[in-house]
């Protein structure tokens, strides 16, 4: 399978229409989303809490508890431990989650990879999603979540320098925006959801670079049953 194409990157570099967020996204209050739920959301809310332990954590404040109330509080602790340990062991590994969605404009279409890692600020490992609407609505994304990257308190435009694999490093302008107050997130839109497809392959390594430093790093694997679904949910 081909790397993106020349004109993929071509597309990204090109002026954004006026908004604040990519053609087809709307800003929620917070950062962009796509116009309807999708089933990711679900999947990252589960791993809410490993992301939490990512960054600062504000001190809960101090009151008395009861003896009960200590012992259940270890309990508890106890539990998301144990959670957070797993849901660590998997997404250190790399994780894929693909769903769709039906809405009233089309099935929407999404794919994640998952690799986190609290090493280098953030930067080494994150989140990527391919998202897009079946044919024939043009609107698909591609984005990336780490906690390396800016988390600007209003959605703005931003200059990133992008490597995929081996290929020269593109300069492109692209949506910067903070998701959901744990991680920023870097917004590309895409012409279409086959497009996009057409440039994944089943091992892929991408690095998003701001003012020369590195803000994100990811290298997914195994993708090819995922792109194989994304293509079968696309057409």
């Amino acid at each position: 399978m081909k790397i993106l194409s020349a004109s993929f990157f071509v597309f990204l570099a090109l002026p954004f229409q006026a908004g604040a967020c990519p053609t087809g996204m709307l800003y929620d209050g917070n950062g962009c989303s796509p116009p309807y739920e999708y089933s990711m959301d679900d999947w990252i809310r589960e791993k809410n809490d490993y992301l939490d332990s990512l960054g600062p954590r504000d001190r809960a404040p101090v009151r008395s508890m009861t003896p009960e109330e200590v012992e259940n509080m270890k309990k508890l602790q106890a539990e998301k431990d144990q959670r957070d340990a797993r849901i660590a062991q998997e997404v250190a590994k790399g994780i894929w989650f693909s769903a769709s969605s039906s809405t009233p404009e089309g099935k929407l279409c999404t794919a994640s990879f998952a690799k986190l890692t609290s090493a280098d600020n953030g930067t080494s490992g994150g989140i990527v999603s391919i998202m897009g609407f079946q044919k024939p609505k043009p609107d698909a994304w591609l984005i990336f979540y780490g906690t390396g990257l800016p988390q600007p308190k209003k959605v703005r435009k931003i200059n990133i320098t992008l490597q995929q694999d081996n290929e020269p490093a593109q300069a492109v302008q692209v949506f910067s925006y903070r998701y959901q107050g744990r991680a920023g997130a870097i917004a590309f839109a895409v012409p279409g959801l086959a497009a996009a497809l057409d440039g994944m392959r089943d091992q892929q390594t991408f690095k998003l670079s701001i003012d020369g430093k590195t803000a994100m790093a990811i290298q997914w694997a195994e993708a090819a049953p995922v792109i194989q679904k994304l293509k079968q949910c696309a057409q």
